[in-house]
């Protein structure tokens, strides 16, 4: 026990010169018996693969047991040597991130015979995690996006048509914006929304791992899941290809919505092109890899509400760079460099603009490099370093008229507040930066003592850094006004065109955004962690890990936002009854610390958190873009107010929420053709961050650069176990081939509970806490009784399907011929009953003078029953591919790809205006407020594309079809 103890402190020790978050590798481990059953220590094994540089070679322990430890994935070649014994030759299939569990009985040797075995194809049975991994291969044969996201959206437990915002994945009931992306080992994460930068070309990616329960500690800064993947390396042959994607936005059906509005699409043939190349520089010592990707693309969309139709454009220019080196045995080194420049023109938000006068052009510079290096110091002894960079950033994102009347404006009630329009959002002139480092290590150790023990710890350092003010306006202030609207609710429009808002008294609603430009916040993570994969005895072994975390954040003018640290254990048990790997269950229990976003952190800073006053309009009613007094800022009376720096205070040791989750599992192996699992995924979330607006936290005079802006209560972050987030799925999954060139895959989730009090994210608001404790009043611990029901949350879907074939038939010299079918089946979302901006009532009004705060909310959200009380209907939809490629010469061989998407046509409404306004003639309850509803004028109907399911994300119509040809070598 001194031993393990001694061993435990030299890997913590150690482990500055070594690195863990990213796994680009994965491991082969495995026993070696004779006929009778007996370990053989002393057996030789050697590994090669057209993925790994040279050789590496290991010898079984005393129990016969042996470990190939941080490989590229691939396909091995194993061979058995011993003295006396027959060798034997095994191919394994090393899964990224994952284990290939090859144990082999060797013989007594009658003559000098080598025996080949097949080797066992790769199931989610050798570790506890729940989740997928996907290759190149299989998402080419596919009709299926090849980003992160829509490969991630293949796995079980992840929906991303629950997401409040683009490109962001809900796993197990997690906030969208809390997973973690990385593309060879760099964390390629919005600081923000937690969505991943498109920094590579599809073509380049080589393997995509998806984890979504049983994580180890190697992971953090996540509550959600880890989608993990790795680009080509290049090889010891030259290798590449060249590819041309064609799509038309006439080529997708259009939608009952667009058909009511008399939308037509612009017919233009929409090019993108990648390649890739790679090969030996020096063989086994050198290899390099390169790819790019241009991109010049038109997409035609229409707006809600209105329906006008209007062009995106895009210009997007990527490469990628890499080198594998090998210059001594088991020492290797690799860099790699990927850039990703785009222009577009488009919304200034996105999903909430409803006219022209919202699109800017905007450009976003964005490249990430990473260096990693792996070493084997000993028979027992591995060490992994690494380091990595990303930058990103937005310029001409926004505005750029400082005119009154060209200030953007949100509709106060229509859509429940949902719709902008009149101008850009954000402010040209207040550039953001979004960046980030890591540095981290990591050192193995194998070990025999009761059992056999692979040891792994590691630190990492992690810098998130975030500049720009995030000026929401280029005048500085944003109205909240409804709209004029004819019979159907539709809007109206003036002689120039251009939508008619409307001012009352009362209502009409004025932002200030004061916004400080440059501001900067940096946010440091620093972890431990210690993994130990126990083998405690052939039938059951354990995965015992803890993970430590410092965070501490520092923005402009030497403001400190969090400074604290947490502790979280991963615990994992697997039991193989048969002990041949047939069928086994797991168990596992671990938490998970969530991403600090910049959101939270940051909110007694100035850095993308403009201070704010709300104004609420007192006349003259008007209505028109001429209309002077409403867009003038004397006309209305501040009733609110938020200053960061002044009236904004983060408790001492605010932390992250914590996910706990527990998850059992059993599976079995289908012969030698495949696998299946049922896993229960149990979570509960707690230690939410929430403001609390409360007079008991005083009040605070704010003049700020000459201006008195009046006395506001302050505003305090800190946790609390009070709100609720509790999730809780049934995980189906399934492989089976019925012959090698004919597979069949598959899985179900069944979301038993996806409910609480608090959803933390809307679209475009990432980290955003409840109403929960804002302005208790009279023993009410907020003035909003009605505004944080429980019920479902935003992400709840009952179920998701995701079930494909792939059929490949070799026709010899005729080439190949591959064909697939995508059933995706996802239940309906839901709603709540929701009213917007609705006035606070005079029994609300009186309670909050009585209690003494110098202010008051400017409106409220007032639900009609419980969270998600109503269902959206479901859909269903096939998706089928056709490939086919024809070998020329060697091995050049031009394919051609044809995509259906949605083959059905199916147009099923399954999104609509769920506008609902209160009842000044129903009951009142105890604060006033109005217990009835009445819909609005466009409640049920299709307000845009995104009503109907959708081929794709970033894709809107019914039935379409893509087109891609190129060659491979």
């Amino acid at each position: 026990m001194k031993r393990l103890f001694g061993i435990v402190a030299l890997l913590v020790a150690f482990s500055a010169v070594s690195f863990a978050q990213g796994v680009q590798t994965g491991t082969i481990r495995g026993t070696v018996k004779d006929e009778q059953g007996l370990a053989l220590p002393g057996a030789t094994i050697t590994a090669t693969s057209p993925t790994l540089q040279g050789e590496r070679t290991v010898v079984t322990d005393a129990g016969g047991s042996y470990l190939f430890r941080a490989i590229p994935p691939g396909t091995y070649h194993l061979k058995f040597e011993m003295s006396g014994m027959s060798p034997i030759q095994k191919t394994a299939d090393v899964p990224l991130g994952g284990v290939a569990q090859i144990d082999t009985t060797m013989s007594i040797s009658q003559m000098q015979e080598t025996v080949t075995v097949a080797g066992e194809t790769p199931t989610v049975l050798t570790t506890p995690v729940v989740g997928a991994n996907i290759k190149h291969e299989q998402v080419e044969a596919l009709a299926t996006r090849r980003d992160l996201e829509g490969i991630a959206n293949l796995s079980p437990g992840v929906t991303e048509s629950t997401a409040p915002n683009v490109l962001q994945l809900n796993i197990n009931g997690a906030f969208a914006y809390d997973n973690l992306f990385m593309i060879n080992g760099i964390d390629v994460n919005d600081n923000l929304f937690g969505s991943p930068q498109n920094v590579f070309i599809e073509d380049a990616i080589q393997e995509t791992q998806v984890l979504t329960s049983g994580i180890s500690a190697e992971y953090g800064r996540f509550s959600g899941g880890v989608i993990n993947a790795i680009t080509k390396s290049g090889g010891n042959r030259f290798s590449g290809s060249f590819r041309v994607n064609l799509a038309d936005p006439t080529w997708s059906t259009l939608t009952p919505f667009e058909k009511a509005h008399d939308t037509t699409r612009t017919s233009v043939l929409n090019k993108t092109y990648e390649a890739t190349g790679g090969g030996p520089i020096v063989i086994d010592k050198l290899w390099f890899f390169s790819a790019g990707r241009f991109a010049k693309q038109t997409t035609s969309n229409s707006f809600p509400a209105t329906g006008i139709k209007y062009d995106t454009l895009s210009d997007n220019k990527r490469a990628e760079v890499k080198f594998t080196s090998t210059p001594f045995a088991n020492q290797t080194f690799q860099g790699n460099f990927t850039t990703n420049p785009t222009t577009e023109a488009l919304p200034a938000i996105g999903g909430f603009e409803i006219d022209p006068a919202t699109l800017v052009t905007r450009k976003t510079p964005n490249n990430v490099f990473g260096a990693n290096w792996r070493g084997v110091l000993g028979s027992k002894l591995f060490a992994e370093a690494a380091y990595s960079q990303r930058h990103f950033s937005f310029l001409n994102a926004g505005g750029s008229s400082t005119t009154m009347n060209d200030s953007p404006i949100f509709t106060l009630t229509q859509n429940s507040g949902g719709w902008e329009y009149n101008a850009p959002y954000f402010d040209a002139t207040d550039p953001e930066d979004r960046n980030n480092r890591q540095l981290t290590a990591n050192l193995a150790y194998s070990l025999t003592k009761a059992g056999r023990h692979d040891l792994k710890a590691g630190w990492e350092w992690y810098r998130s850094a975030r500049t720009g003010g995030n000026s929401q306006s280029a005048t500085s202030f944003v109205f909240v006004s409804d709209f004029v609207e004819d019979a159907s609710g539709n809007p109206v429009f003036d002689a120039n065109s251009r939508i008619i808002p409307t001012f009352v008294p009362g209502g009409t609603q004025v932002q200030h955004w004061i916004a400080t430009r440059g501001a900067e916040l940096n946010t440091d993570n620093n972890s431990l962690f210690l993994q130990d994969h126990w083998v405690a005895t052939s039938a059951l072994s354990f995965d015992l890990g803890v993970r430590f975390e410092k965070v501490k954040s520092k923005s402009t003018g030497g403001i400190i936002g969090v400074d604290t640290n947490t502790i979280v254990p991963r615990l994992a048990v697997a039991f193989d009854p048969s002990r041949n790997g047939k069928t086994v269950f797991h168990a596992t229990y671990g938490w998970y610390s969530g991403r600090y976003n910049d959101t939270q952190v940051g909110a007694n800073s100035a850095v993308g958190n403009p201070a704010l006053t709300i104004g609420v309009y007192n006349g003259p009613e008007g209505e028109g873009r001429d209309f002077a007094p409403g867009f003038d800022p004397a006309n209305y009376e501040t009733v609110f107010g938020s200053f960061p720096t002044a009236n904004v205070f983060i408790t001492p040791g605010l932390s992250s929420p914590v996910t706990k989750e527990f998850t059992v599992s059993a599976g079995t192996r289908l012969g030698q053709k495949g696998s299946t699992q049922v896993t229960y995924v149990m979570r509960h979330m707690n230690n939410f961050i929430e403001d609390f607006i409360d007079i008991a936290n005083d009040a605070t005079h704010v003049v700020q650069n000459g201006t008195d802006f009046g006395t506001f209560t302050n505003i305090q972050y800190r946790n609390t176990n009070v709100p609720k987030r509790d999730y809780q799925g049934m995980v189906f999954q399934a492989d089976y081939r019925l012959k090698p060139n004919w597979q069949i895959a598959g899985n179900y989730t069944l979301q038993l509970e996806n409910d609480g009090t608090f959803a933390g994210e809307a679209q475009n608001q990432p980290g955003i806490s409840s109403p929960f404790g804002d302005f208790p009043v009279d023993g009410v611990p907020s003035i909003y009784t009605r505004g944080y029901p429980d019920g479902h949350l935003y992400d709840f879907q009952r179920s998701k399907l995701r079930a494909w074939t792939i059929y490949t038939m070799n026709l010899r010299r005729a080439g190949r011929l591959s064909l697939s079918g995508l059933l995706r089946v996802d239940s309906g979302l839901t709603y709540s009953l929701l009213a917007s901006s609705v006035p606070l009532s005079d029994i609300q009004t009186n309670l909050l003078n009585a209690a003494g705060y110098p202010d008051a909310p400017s409106s409220q959200n007032v639900y009609f029953g419980d969270r998600g009380s109503q269902p959206y209907p479901g859909f269903a939809l096939f998706d089928t591919s056709i490939n086919y490629e024809l070998p020329v010469y060697k091995t050049a061989r031009p394919w051609v790809k044809f995509d259906v998407y949605n083959l059905s046509n199916n147009l099923k409404l399954i999104r609509y205006n769920t506008t609902v306004n209160p009842d000044p003639n129903s009951p009142l309850d105890a604060m006033g407020l109005p217990t009835g509803f009445i819909k609005g004028s466009q409640f049920g109907q299709a307000t845009s594309t995104a009503a109907y399911p959708v081929p794709f994300q970033g894709q809107r119509g019914g039935r379409t079809f893509r087109v891609a040809f190129g060659f491979r070598f």
